[in-house]
C-alpha cells in the first residue's frame, strides 16, 4: 500500500469536505502561487496565465503547506492550508517537495526561493 493511500481517507472526513476545505476556498479563492507571479487565477488559467484548455483541470486545490503524512491534527490545521491551481500543485509543489527548493521565478526570470541553488 502506498503512503498516499494510507492517509487518503482523511480527505473523506466531513470536517474536511464540508467545513475546512470550503471555508478555506471562501477565504482564499485564488491560486496563491499565481498571485506571487502577478497572475489572478481562480482555477480557470494555467500557472503561466493562459486559459486552461482542459476543462477537467479548471479547479482549485486546497494544499497543505507542510505535508501532513497522515497526521490528522496537521491535516485539519487551517493555518497549514493554501490555495493552488492544478499546475502549481501537481508540478511546482511536487518539485519543491522532491528537491527542497522551488523553481518558481519572478518576472526577471530569477528564482524566487532563497533556497534555490542560484541564490546561494
Amino acid at each position: 500500500m502506498s503512503a498516499r493511500s494510507e492517509y487518503h481517507h482523511l480527505y473523506n472526513l466531513s470536517a474536511w469536505r464540508r467545513q475546512l476545505r470550503p471555508q478555506h476556498l471562501e477565504r482564499e479563492p485564488l491560486c496563491r502561487a499565481c498571485l506571487r507571479r502577478g497572475i489572478v487565477n481562480d482555477g480557470t488559467l494555467t500557472s503561466a496565465g493562459d486559459e486552461q484548455a482542459n476543462p477537467r483541470r479548471r479547479f482549485l486545490v486546497v494544499d497543505h503547506l507542510v505535508p501532513h503524512r497522515g497526521d490528522k491534527a496537521l491535516f485539519l490545521d487551517p493555518d497549514n492550508l493554501q490555495t493552488l491551481c492544478p499546475d502549481d500543485h501537481d508540478q511546482n509543489k511536487q518539485r519543491l517537495e522532491t528537491r527542497g527548493y522551488s523553481e518558481e521565478r519572478g518576472e526577471d526570470g530569477w528564482p524566487l526561493d532563497p533556497m534555490h541553488p542560484a541564490n546561494e
